[in-house]
């Protein structure tokens, strides 16, 4: 499938809407679909949540999910190997990418045998109505490594009327993104499509002097009521990527031309026929393809993962609720190194949520999973929540050990040039435990929440060298590796609801997994009268090395942004945006690896366009 070839095609021939990039999306009061694996309310569990909407993503002119999360606490994502398209981490209280899930449209993007760095890399929000992050350990409902917690996010779905949308923004470093879309209802047929693409040059340097980044992409979902308690949602989400850099350092000049192509297909069935039992039957794939060419050297790597999932929602009273299910997923990983994996998980689950009386929530937990190569493993969680209804203060804590389990990749013999990687048959799987404590107080349409965490990483899969010479081994490491923070977030509306505001503020407190920012600080102001909407950001990020503590780190660094927005009419609206106003030099990752290894952050950025929907 070339979905280049459609896009463009798509941009001057298709008549449409992108949803992300200009339409203001029809929304209820968010709910959580993560929290539950089905929608529910953020008060009806005990995990820590937070949710960007996508009015919030269009306001503030944010379309890459690398970008979009700073104000939720404990949430850090960021690219340390290269500018806008090269490979994304992920980091959600203190544990990185490899600790952490990705649910899209309800299936699993990434598992222990492919990271998540491509698809952070390359991913895009076109056509969404919300992003979630559901933090700390939460292998009960999503299994293996979901150690520090899940991001999802779903393709939507119009209503009403079939609405259409051009859109298109120019700007610094030759930056260019364009896209068109439409969504509506038919009777009992509801639609979304996006198609569009983006290219940009980057801010390049001297150590990086190309760094061309090429993009297309689809978004589809289509969803029919079958009848009045069965529906049915199929969803495709897809990429093709073209990344073109050339690095100078101490290791010399090095070029390469790297294409990936993403693909997630997903078909939900939901029934619900009547108010005690919601059934959600969720199958779907995930499909990845690198080709790396860097000089004289070729890479590659394929993935294709299914994944099944039947969740079930039984309340049992008025005051006992039971979420339980069943979940297989089969993947099949293999790189030009020829080196090939095939995994088979097969797990079930359930979570209890009792009320003994209206303000006290009990919630536990279970979940089994078997694996093909590395046998059985077991997750648990318990939480409560207590509310006080007339101050509308709410006390909450939880406990939860999630887990991690090695691959192939990890225990077997593997012969290299460099170094030859021995077998570990006795490789086990990473266990994390965690527990958290806060309190969220609303005040009107204001909320604050401060949560303190911890979590301890025992089993942690490491290389080793067990002699000197060339071989390497995958070992459990002894012992166990803490960290903790605190996270404190707040929201609400000033001035007869015009002027709005978000922080977000984590302090890490232990980095014995790897050296992280001792703060983050993100504060979102936006002001909106009559057709117009202002706003702007400021967002503080302390010294980190993101490697091993002991490691060389980037300085900190303060960056702001302004944005704004002017409906001319019902049809036609201009928006504008300036990054990195003050035009700060500052490091993504140090030159811990020599002079010219380090990546530099872009610098100040202007970006204009329109919008014009019919």
């Amino acid at each position: 499938m070339n979905i280049k070839k459609f896009a463009r095609i798509g941009l001057t021939g298709f008549i449409g809407v992108g949803i992300s990039s200009g339409q203001k999306i029809e929304e209820l009061d968010p709910l959580t679909v993560l929290a539950r694996r089905i929608g529910s309310s953020s008060d009806e569990n005990t995990s820590s949540v937070g949710i960007i909407t996508g009015n919030e993503l269009l306001r503030m002119q944010r379309h890459r999910l690398l970008e979009s999360l700073e104000l939720i606490p404990g949430t850090q994502l960021l690219s340390t190997a290269g500018l806008m398209g090269n490979t994304g981490s992920a980091i959600i209280r203190g544990l990185p990418s490899r600790y952490q899930q990705v649910m899209v449209d309800g299936v699993r993007v990434s598992d222990s045998t492919n990271s998540l760095g491509n698809f952070l890399g390359n991913g895009q929000l076109g056509q969404i109505t919300k992003i979630e992050v559901l933090r700390g350990p939460q292998s009960v409902l999503y299994g293996t490594g979901a150690g520090g917690g899940v991001i999802g996010y779903e393709t939507s779905v119009g209503s009403g009327d079939p609405k259409h949308q051009l859109f298109a923004e120019g700007g610094s470093f030759d930056t260019f993104r364009t896209s068109l879309s439409s969504r509506g209802q038919l009777e009992n047929f509801s639609y979304g499509i996006e198609v569009g693409s983006q290219f940009s040059g980057n801010d390049t340097y001297e150590a990086l002097p190309l760094h061309d980044y090429d993009q297309a992409y689809l978004n589809l979902a289509l969803e029919w009521q079958l009848d009045r308690d069965l529906r049915l949602k199929l969803s495709y989400r897809g990429t093709d990527n073209l990344l073109r850099t050339r690095a100078s350092n101490v290791f010399g000049i090095s070029n390469a031309e790297i294409e990936t192509e993403t693909a997630l297909l997903a078909a939900n069935l939901s029934y619900q026929p009547n108010h005690a039992w919601k059934s959600l039957l969720t199958t779907g794939v995930y499909y990845e393809n690198y080709r790396g060419d860097f000089d004289t050297s070729l890479y590659g790597t394929e993935q294709e993962r299914w994944n099944t999932n039947w969740n079930n929602q039984l309340v049992l009273s008025e005051s006992l609720t039971v979420v339980g299910g069943f979940e297989s997923s089969v993947s099949s990983f293999d790189n030009s190194s020829d080196r090939s994996v095939d995994e088979r998980i097969f797990g079930a689950y359930t979570n209890l949520y009792y009320r003994p009386i209206e303000t006290l929530l009990l919630e536990a937990g279970a979940r089994y999973d078997e694996n093909n190569e590395f046998g059985g493993d077991v997750a648990w969680n318990v939480g409560a929540a207590y509310t006080f209804a007339e101050s509308g203060t709410r006390l909450y804590a939880r406990a939860s050990e999630a887990y991690r389990n090695p691959s192939r990749l990890d225990s077997e013999f593997f012969p290299s040039i460099f170094t030859n990687q021995l077998a570990n048959p006795d490789l086990q799987s990473e266990q994390i435990l965690g527990w958290e404590s806060g309190v969220t107080h609303q005040v009107g349409d204001h909320e604050i929440s401060a949560t303190y965490y911890q979590q301890e990483l025992e089993d942690a899969i490491v290389t080793s060298f067990p002699a000197p010479g060339t071989s390497s081994q995958r070992v459990n490491q002894d012992g166990i590796s803490s960290v903790s923070g605190l996270e404190i977030s707040a929201s609400g509306k000033l001035i007869l609801d015009k002027l709005s505001y978000r922080m977000a503020f984590t302090s890490q407190f232990d980095e014995e997994v790897i050296d992280l920012p001792g703060q983050l600080i993100s504060l979102d102001l936006s002001y909106n009268k009559d057709n117009w909407i202002v706003g702007g950001g400021i967002s503080y990020t302390g010294e980190a090395a993101y490697l091993a503590p002991g490691n060389q780190k980037t300085d900190s660094r303060s960056l702001s942004r302004i944005y704004g927005r002017y409906q001319m009419d019902d049809s036609l609206s201009l928006h504008i945006r300036i990054e990195n106003l003050f035009d700060q030099d500052y490091q993504l990752f140090p030159d811990t690896f020599g002079e010219g290894t380090g990546i530099e952050g872009p610098g100040r950025a202007v970006y204009a366009g329109l919008t014009l929907a019919w």
